[in-house]
């Protein structure tokens, strides 16, 4: 019986494996423009195609992530301690309403520890408009 259940949870993981890979790999089209997954897979259809729009679009958000000093660059050499974590940072990429194309680099904060210092609420009280 313990057997039958493994084999059946390995096959159950394969099919659920191969559903998250249709579902990343089929083409999608917004606004008549067709919307990549993966950055080597924009990279490589702009430049097939003599387009250089979502390239143009990365480097227009890389810039202004620059300008505003998200990052502070530690220099070559550098070496981490104890307290940093390596996380990851990919593209997410969508077409606006106005056809305007968008990329946007999202970091795996998930994955470390938020400090108390940073942390805060945004929500507002409908208490606190009617004591008006």
């Amino acid at each position: 019986m313990k057997k039958i259940a493994i084999t059946q949870m390995k096959l159950l993981h394969l099919a659920n494996k191969a559903k998250l890979h249709m579902l990343l790999s089929k083409l999608v089209h917004v606004y008549g423009f067709q919307v990549h997954c993966y950055h080597i897979e924009a990279m490589e259809l702009g430049h097939a195609n003599g387009k250089t729009m979502w390239r143009d679009v990365e480097m227009t958000e890389l810039s202004q992530v620059n300008e505003y000093k998200s990052f502070m660059d530690k220099g070559v050499g550098f070496k981490p301690g104890l307290d940093f974590k390596n996380i990851q940072v990919h593209m997410v990429y969508a077409i606006k309403h106005d056809g305007y194309p968008k990329a946007q680099p999202i970091v795996g904060g998930h994955l470390t520890e938020t400090p108390v210092e940073s942390a805060c609420s945004s929500v507002v009280s409908l208490r606190k408009f009617l004591l008006f």
